[in-house]
Formats: C-alpha cells, sequence, structure tokens
C-alpha cells in the first residue's frame, strides 16, 4: 500500500517515525546469514565488523565469535537458542530458527520484553508499563492468552475473506475501466467517421476546420484515455497490496509471536479500513466516459461563416460497478412503496431510470411515470405488443416490438421520442451488449 508523505515533514524524520515490522526484518537477516553476508549485530551497533559466528533465535541478531560466548555466559541470555551459521548455510537448521521464540521489546521501555495484555485499554505492554500505566486495571494478562483469544475471534477468522473481498471489487473497478477503454475507443472510431463523411458532403473549405475538430478529438482522447488508464492501474495496485495484506496476516497467523501477531493485526486493521474507505469512495467517484459529437448544422447552410466543425462533449456519469456485497440479503425485507391496479395493465418490462423515474413497456406502449408510479408523465404508442425494453445509455432506450422489430426511443426531461427503427421479426426479447443487438427470433439470435 502506498502512504503519501506529510508536506511538513522530511523524508529522513518520516521514515524513523514508520513502525518496524519485525516479522518481516528477521527474516531478511536470516536470509542474509544463511548466504554468509551477514555481519555481527552488536559490533556494528559499536561502528566495528565482524563476520557473524552464530545467530540468536531470541534476539533476532547474528553474533561473532567472541559476542557468542559472551551471550552464552551472561546471565540475561545464557538461556538464549543459538544457531551455528555454518549450519544456517546448510540449511539443516531451518526448522530450528522460528520465529516462535523471538522476543518483542516494549517501544517505551527498550529493555523491556513484551509480557502482558490489558484488557481495558486493548494494548501489549511490559511489566513496567503494567506497575506504571495499568496497575488500576481489572483485566490484565498473558500475552499469549490474548492472542490466543484474539486468533479464535470472528474478526481475525473473517479477515482474510474480507481482504479477499477487497480485491474482488477492486478487480470489478479494473475490468470496468478496461471495459470503459474499449467502449471509449468505439465512440472515438465512431466520431471520426462521422467527421469524415460530414467532410466528403463539404467543399475544400471546411479542410482547415476538419483539421481542427481532429486535433480537438486527438486532444480529448489524449487527455481521458490516460485518466481511465491511470484509475486501472490505481486500482491493480491497490489489488497488490491486498495480496500482501493477505500473505502478511497469512505470515503473521502462522509465526508470529503473540506480540508482534497483535501488532501486526493493530497495523492490518488500519490498514483494511483505508481499503474500506477507498473502496466506498471509488463506488462514488468513478464515472463513466462517454464522447459525442454534436454537428454545427450550419456547416451545411452557411460554409463561409462556420468557424468550428462541432464540438466534443465529454460525459461522465454513474457506472454500474458495485462494491462487493457484505449484507446477507436474507435478512432484508422489501417494503410496498405503491402499487398500480389499472384494468389491462399488463407490464413487459419495467425500467428505473437514474432520475428515479419509471419506464414501462405494456399494452402497445411505453410509459414514462414518476417514482412513485402513481402518474404517467409522457407515453410513445408502438405499432405492436412490446416484448422486452433496454436503455442503453442514460438517455437513450430500444424495446421489442412483437414481429416487427425494435423501436429506439430517447427519454429527455419527461419526453419519450421515437428515434428510428430496426427491422426485424422478433419474437422474444433482445439484449444490448457493447453496441450491439442481440434479437430473439424463431429459435435463434
Amino acid at each position: 500500500m502506498i502512504v503519501a508523505k506529510p508536506d511538513d515533514i522530511k523524508v529522513e524524520e518520516w521514515s524513523t517515525k514508520l513502525p518496524t515490522n519485525h516479522i518481516l526484518v528477521s527474516l531478511i537477516d536470516i536470509n542474509e546469514t544463511k548466504s554468509g553476508q551477514k555481519r555481527c549485530t552488536a559490533c556494528e551497533r559499536e561502528n566495528e565488523t565482524e563476520s557473524a559466528f552464530s545467530w540468536c533465535v531470541n534476539c533476532s541478531e547474528a553474533l561473532c565469535n567472541t559476542c557468542d560466548r559472551y551471550h552464552r555466559k551472561t546471565k540475561a541470555t545464557k538461556n538464549h537458542k543459538l544457531v551455528s551459521i555454518d549450519v544456517l548455510s546448510t540449511g539443516e537448521g531451518t526448522n530450528d530458527v522460528s520465529l516462535h521464540y523471538a522476543d518483542v521489546f516494549c517501544n517505551e521501555h527498550t529493555e523491556e520484553k513484551l509480557k502482558a495484555y490489558c484488557n481495558d485499554h486493548s494494548v501489549v505492554c511490559c511489566m513496567t508499563c503494567v506497575m506504571l500505566k495499568h496497575r488500576k486495571c481489572d483485566n490484565v494478562g498473558s500475552i499469549e492468552d490474548a492472542a490466543e483469544v484474539m486468533k479464535q475471534s470472528d474478526e481475525v477468522k473473517e479477515f482474510e475473506d474480507k481482504l479477499k473481498c477487497f480485491k474482488t471489487s477492486l478487480e470489478a473497478f479494473v475490468q470496468n475501466r478496461v471495459d470503459n477503454l474499449q467502449t471509449f475507443d468505439a465512440y472515438i472510431e465512431r466520431i471520426k467517421l462521422q467527421v469524415d463523411t460530414l467532410f466528403k458532403e463539404l467543399s475544400k473549405h471546411l479542410e482547415k476546420l476538419k483539421t481542427n475538430i481532429r486535433l480537438e478529438i486527438a486532444k480529448v482522447e489524449k487527455k481521458i484515455k490516460p485518466e481511465i488508464e491511470g484509475e486501472r492501474d490505481e486500482m491493480k495496485s491497490k489489488i497488490a497490496a491486498v495480496d500482501n495484506g493477505v500473505a502478511l496476516f497469512q505470515t503473521n497467523m502462522k509465526h508470529a509471536p503473540p506480540a508482534q501477531f497483535i501488532k501486526a493485526m493493530e497495523k492490518l486493521s488500519e490498514q483494511k479500513k483505508v481499503l474500506e474507505n477507498y473502496l466506498r469512495d471509488q463506488s462514488q467517484k468513478i464515472k463513466e466516459i462517454k464522447v459525442t459529437f454534436n454537428t454545427n448544422e450550419k456547416v451545411l447552410e452557411m460554409k463561409n461563416v462556420i468557424q468550428d466543425f462541432g464540438r466534443l462533449d465529454v460525459n461522465r456519469s454513474e457506472t454500474d460497478v458495485m462494491l462487493n456485497p457484505t449484507v446477507d440479503m436474507r435478512s432484508i425485507e422489501p417494503i410496498l412503496l405503491s402499487s398500480i391496479v389499472e384494468r389491462g395493465f399488463d407490464v413487459e418490462g419495467i425500467v428505473l431510470l437514474r432520475n428515479r423515474n419509471i419506464l414501462l413497456s405494456c399494452a402497445e406502449t411505453i410509459e414514462l411515470r414518476d417514482p412513485e408510479c402513481r402518474s404517467a408523465l409522457s407515453s410513445l404508442s408502438l405499432s405492436k405488443r412490446p416484448r422486452g425494453m433496454k436503455m442503453t445509455s442514460d438517455t437513450e432506450g430500444a424495446v421489442a416490438v412483437e414481429k416487427h422489430g425494435l423501436v429506439l426511443f430517447n427519454v429527455q426531461n419527461v419526453q419519450i421520442r421515437k428515434v428510428s427503427e430496426i427491422q426485424a421479426d422478433v419474437n422474444y426479447d433482445f439484449l444490448y451488449h457493447k453496441g450491439r443487438y442481440y434479437i430473439g427470433c424463431d429459435n435463434k439470435i
């Protein structure tokens, strides 16, 4: 996950404030030690360079020969588990270097190990923290018990599934952007064809105007396509962040010591909230981008007056991308808002428009009704009985008419207007997908 640096702090200072992931650091150190690249950690703190002789599992540090001897003699560390570098390099001692033995130290009392968990404040603490800050707390227990309780909680059990749900939603957003890129190209090509066709009907005087509009198309294409691609790539980066979160969660579940597990879960929970907010924001922000071309009618009438070929409109409309549902639909009860009781009212198709008005196809008619469906705002008569109805854009739609074909219509404000017809022997419903009509007739499509 990408985190932006605050503007009022330098990179070096800000980086020191980021929390350390002890599990990843330990894994990296162990890998370097196996390859013979690791130096004695204790000596490095004194600006000395000595090759590592052994690895302390409890301290997660490499030790030279001298430091190894003192480590075995010192009272505080004599019982620590030390593994020879030679054993590590052969891979035979890999199973002995378990993160289960690693200690995690208090951020405030750096010499103290984290051993307790205060349930009252939901925080891990060392024994000094217990004495100074939590001595009046009623529910302080061992860190092992707290970690076990957390691992058995529903939130932790469902954590990986939640992350995978986020990934599914992000993949849906990416697919939406991929589809929009395809339709956007189709819009661009359609406009280019319109421009070329119109140009052929005009005199050489319009050559300059054609060049201008083609340049404008190129500018719009150059501006909008990277925007959609950027949104797509951003979604893909979020998917990578979710995959990383899943891997980190699995690693913590299997290998992390109690304190590190709780710390990691706190961090992962924060990242989960960020992802939730991000998905919620994107579901509201992401727009369907379309381009239309509106011909300047005066081009055909007064070529000497015309100064442009037309204009491009970039439309951003709400998309149908939905967040991965987390609501149990079985718990939702439908509520009847209104009903229609009319003789001969046989509805074949229903479409809910974005302004909440309702389109109905019934009894050789298309009706536009208010959101409560109580009154007809306008209607369009059909030659025969309708079979099915679809909206092909926010304002344009089509209805299948039995034994007749498709009637294309436009809905502007509260008026329905017939645009054109597609002749076909329609017996069934039809499907509109990515600019194409699929018509069912006589056991074939």
